[in-house]
Parts: C-alpha cells; sequence; structure tokens
C-alpha cells in the first residue's frame, strides 16, 4: 500500500507551475498518520510506501521523523517492510534533517530544475525572488552527505531549452538519479515541442555516454520510458483508492493528491479506513477513456490514465490534456528510437540493464546505492515513487 501523508499545505516557494495555488495552515497530527498506518496493515496491507508531501513537508518536520520512527517500529514488531521517501524544495534542508533521513532511511527526493536560468524561471520564493542559492546549496548538502537522493526536475516551455544543460550540470554537481515530469498544464506549441524534440535528441547522445562509460545512474525519460516496452509486466497502472492513498491532514482519505486538493470523493479516514463503497464508486467512475485513446498503439505506454494530470489539466479524471497526447508521443519515439539504437550498437550495458532476465529496473539504482554504502533495508521504494 503506498500512503501519502499530506503533512501541511503550507509552503515556503511559489513555484509558477506548482498544481497546488492556495497555501492554507495545516499540519497533519502524528496521530492521524499513525492511526492510518495502523488500518492499512490491519486491513491487509503486506508492505508500506510512505511518501511524505505537501505544501513544504520540511515545514513539518518534526512530525514528519515521528512518523517514520513509528513506521519502523512498525515495521520491526509486524515484520512489514518500509519504505519512505520525501519530496522537498531543499529551502530547509539541513544537516540535521540529512542526519536524520540517513538514519531512518528516508529518500530524499530534491526539487530542482538544473542551471540558474531554469530555476528563475520556475521556482521562485514568495517575493518573487530568485531560490537558486539556497536550492543549489541544499544540492552540495546531498551531494557530501553521502546518502542517497533523487533529483526531480519539472519540463516546460519555458524553461524547456536549457533541459541538457540542466541535466549537465545536476550530473557535475554529483546527481545520479535524474528523474524529470512535463508540465502539463503549459501550453506546449509547435514551436516549444520542437525544440523538446531537439533536447531529447541532445540527452540521447548524454545518456548514451553514460551506458558506455558503466556509470551507475537512472536518467528520465529513457530508463523508464524503455522499461516499460522490454520490461511491461513490472509496471503497475495508477490506481488510486485501490494501491494508493492520500491521507489529508483533518484525517480524511483521498485517492491521490488532486483529489486531496479538490476536495473531491473522500474513501473514507484514518481511523476507520477505506468505505468499499466509496472506492468502488471511484474505480466505476475512472474507467471510461476517450475512443482516440483505444486505438492508439501507445496507450499502455502513456500517462492517459493518470488521474491526477487528468483532474488538474481538464478537470475530468478520463479526459487527458491534449499537451499530455502531444508530449507523450514524443517522449516515447524519442526512447523508441534511442533504445534502437543501442540495441543495434549492442551496447552491453543497456543490453543487460533491459533485457537480460537477471536484471530488473531497479538494478541500476541498487547498484548506485551500494556503492555509496547503503543497505538494502533502507533503499528507496522504486522509481515511481522517486
Amino acid at each position: 500500500m503506498d500512503l501519502t501523508f499530506l503533512l501541511t499545505e503550507e509552503c515556503n516557494l511559489r513555484c509558477t507551475y506548482c498544481y497546488q495555488k492556495n497555501y492554507p495552515r495545516s499540519v497533519l497530527p502524528v496521530e492521524t498518520a499513525l492511526s492510518a498506518m495502523n488500518a492499512a496493515v490491519r486491513h491487509g496491507a503486506r508492505r508500506l510506501a510512505l511518501t511524505f508531501f505537501g505544501g513544504e513537508p520540511l515545514l513539518q518536520s518534526g512530525a514528519l521523523f515521528s512518523i517514520l520512527r513509528a513506521a519502523r517500529t512498525l515495521e520491526r514488531e509486524k515484520e512489514i517492510p518500509v519504505t519512505a521517501k520525501v519530496s522537498t524544495n531543499g529551502l530547509l534542508l539541513d544537516d540535521e534533517v540529512i542526519r536524520n533521513a540517513a538514519e531512518l532511511g528516508l529518500f530524499l527526493s530534491l526539487s530542482h530544475d538544473g542551471i540558474r536560468e531554469a530555476m528563475d524561471g520556475g521556482r521562485v520564493l514568495p517575493d518573487g525572488s530568485s531560490s537558486f542559492e539556497r536550492v543549489d546549496g541544499a544540492l552540495r548538502r546531498l551531494v557530501a552527505s553521502g546518502i542517497p537522493f533523487g533529483v526531480y526536475s519539472v519540463i516546460t516551455p519555458a524553461n524547456v531549452r536549457h533541459l541538457l544543460r540542466s541535466r549537465r550540470y545536476l550530473w557535475d554537481a554529483g546527481a545520479r538519479i535524474l528523474v524529470g515530469a512535463i508540465d502539463y498544464t503549459a501550453r506546449w506549441d509547435e514551436a516549444s515541442i520542437q525544440t523538446l524534440l531537439d533536447q531529447y535528441e541532445k540527452l540521447a547522445d548524454f545518456y548514451r555516454t553514460i551506458l558506455k562509460e558503466k556509470r551507475n545512474a537512472h536518467v528520465e525519460p529513457f530508463d523508464s520510458r524503455i522499461s516499460q516496452r522490454t520490461r511491461s509486466s513490472s509496471y503497475r497502472n495508477c490506481a488510486p483508492g485501490v494501491r494508493q492513498v492520500t491521507v489529508a491532514p483533518d484525517g480524511t482519505l483521498y485517492a491521490c493528491v488532486e483529489y486531496f486538493y479538490r476536495r473531491l470523493q473522500p474513501i473514507g479516514t484514518a481511523e476507520t479506513w477505506l468505505d468499499p463503497d466509496r472506492v468502488r464508486a471511484l474505480s466505476l467512475a475512472r474507467r471510461a477513456k476517450p475512443d482516440e485513446c483505444g486505438d492508439c498503439a501507445l496507450n499502455e505506454r502513456c500517462n492517459n490514465d493518470c488521474a491526477c494530470i487528468n483532474l488538474r489539466t481538464t478537470g475530468s479524471v478520463n479526459l487527458p490534456p491534449a499537451s499530455l497526447c502531444i508530449t507523450e508521443q514524443e517522449t516515447i519515439r524519442a526512447a523508441d528510437e534511442l533504445a534502437a539504437r543501442l540495441y543495434r550498437e549492442k551496447v552491453p550495458e543497456f543490453l543487460m540493464r533491459h533485457y537480460s532476465n537477471s536484471y530488473h529496473l531497479l538494478s541500476s539504482i541498487e547498484r548506485l546505492l551500494e556503492s555509496m554504502g547503503v543497505s538494502h533495508e533502507h533503499a528507496p521504494a522504486g522509481p515511481r515513487s522517486l
């Protein structure tokens, strides 16, 4: 069971592309989070993958680590595997947070768009000023600490021209897990799509070099999109309210964070757990898709079933935006063209990573963590939660 804890809706940044538009004062009580974990276990959860979210979750770092300590106790007592990660903008990522993360096996996902030009166009402070120095300082502290972490970047029409430079900047700084997400709420016109394609082509050469040098890394969009094709059985579709549950500060359960932001279709409480009738109604409401998606050759590899994206952009869980359709086609095409090239060249690392039966998607990340001295016990949950 994937549990997302909305620790607070407050945030100390005002990212221009953020899908959260209001920042009320709210705090998730530790007791509410513990009730949710215990209820999940009572109702048959055999593993817990915890995500701490916001707002900016480190505004409530005390509560975060109290919850995680309790989760580690539950893990020992019930013999249930627990993984944990936090998405943070890095402004409050100090040495104490890093020490606690290392002690408790908390995977840190730092939001960082790369070079200053990319950062200043999106990740800004409440007064509109740059956050680059402070976020970049957090990146340097993470690298110096030696603990596992990932970097999460948002790709927009405004910053897409900086994509390769930004990825190289993050790589040169020491980041080895590079994850990205496209801003589907933005207007992707013909010119910005062409820029995205040009940048993907350059990024593909960068990724190819990494593989040829047998470097331990996870680089999006290529690693996951290629594996979606070569290891399709390893992927799970979006299942809000079934495999994923979001716990609101007041203890109400929602299918995912976008349902929470809209206060849409609550499905239970932390104390009583999921209401079967509400979960069933939620699942039935998500079954329909546009006719054109059903005939698309990329249907099974597309994010068109992501309720968060669809609600955020079109207001309907079953209607993906045109921006998703266009960018998904080009992203998958770029990944497939690169994969075909690497296959023809018989690059050993590529063949092992994507075709060997003894290798799975997390192997490159696991090897990376091992090289950093991190045990499997506290390894991150997987690519979908990076």
